[in-house]
């Protein structure tokens, strides 16, 4: 005897597959009763995502080293890491465009390892980090001058 599938199944399968696979965004909106709960973003979340859009580190010419400035803007993210053991990050290196293509690479490369030592030298487990350098590859500002060269050496943390 053969069994047969219900026609429905395949398209709740469909559904169910789409409907996990969706973003969802939320916004904050005012609202005038008090009594009506709606969804609210943590002041924690919140604070994670304003340390982490100003975790970029900027280098000078052919440097892989962290400067005074450079190490201000990770101790926010090295508090932040210890405070919360679930996050991880991803770690950019990138040159200007001066040199050749495997020598910025490699650079870039230094540059996230600096990055990713520090956080490890102020109690951040290495395997919650992934370094990986894009070189010259993705610029942040187009140009042949000093001041697009000295935003596109940088390294950024996401």
């Amino acid at each position: 005897m053969k069994k047969s599938i219900n026609p429905t199944f395949p398209l709740l399968i469909t559904i169910l597959f789409f409907s996990a696979c969706s973003s969802v965004q939320i916004t904050e909106e005012a609202v005038a009763d008090q009594s009506v709960a709606g969804v609210s973003i943590t002041p924690k979340s919140t604070a994670t995502q304003a340390v982490l859009a100003n975790a970029v580190v900027y280098f000078d010419y052919d440097q892989s080293n962290l400067t005074a400035k450079s190490i201000q803007a990770l101790k926010g993210v090295s508090e932040l890491m210890n405070r919360n053991s679930k996050i991880s990050l991803s770690i950019e290196g990138h040159a200007d465009e001066r040199g050749t293509r495997e020598y910025n690479l490699a650079l870039g490369q230094r540059r996230a390892e600096s990055v990713a030592n520090y956080l490890v030298a102020n109690g951040i487990n290495r395997n919650r980090l992934i370094t990986k350098s894009y070189g010259e590859e993705r610029p942040l500002s187009l140009g042949s001058n000093n001041t697009a060269w000295s935003k596109n050496r940088r390294v950024e943390i996401k």
